[in-house]
């Protein structure tokens, strides 16, 4: 298997990423099991509910495949959180952005948003060194 050949530092941050992915999960089940899917408790269009119902099952995928099959799941993880992010950004930016609030504020009110933007830069920052060593161990 190959993530057991890959360097220890390199299965830490695969498995940190798999941890995120994993929360990510847990919130769209725990959404899910309050709410169902396609629920109108979104107030969100059907691109929107559709895309984060989605999440539900292509997180712990992801997750999955960050030990499974590496290089799929970094790239999978990466366009997860990248759309995610971008997503979730343009649909509440008014909320987000046009309140006047102080970063304490902001922070506590949506802590949310701000972890997936730091485990977006940590997915980003790290996918370099993961598909070289990825790469060099799919060589051997």
């Amino acid at each position: 298997m190959l993530f057991s050949k890959l360097k220890l530092g390199t299965k830490i941050i695969l498995a940190l990423q798999s941890i995120g992915m994993l929360m990510g999960t847990s919130t769209h089940v725990m959404w899910a099991m309050e709410n169902g899917f396609l629920s109108k408790n979104y107030n969100a269009n059907l691109f929107s509910t559709l895309f984060w119902d989605s999440l539900t099952f292509l997180d712990p995928l992801a997750a999955a495949l960050l030990f499974i099959k590496p290089k799929a799941g970094v790239y999978l993880t990466l366009l997860i959180i990248s759309v995610d992010v971008i997503h979730n950004n343009l649909f509440y930016w008014e909320e987000l952005y046009t309140q006047s609030l102080g970063l304490n504020e902001w922070v506590s009110t949506y802590w949310m948003i701000l972890g997936q933007i730091i485990f977006a830069i940590f997915v980003v920052f790290t996918l370099k060194s993961n598909l070289k060593e990825i790469n060099t161990q799919l060589k051997h």
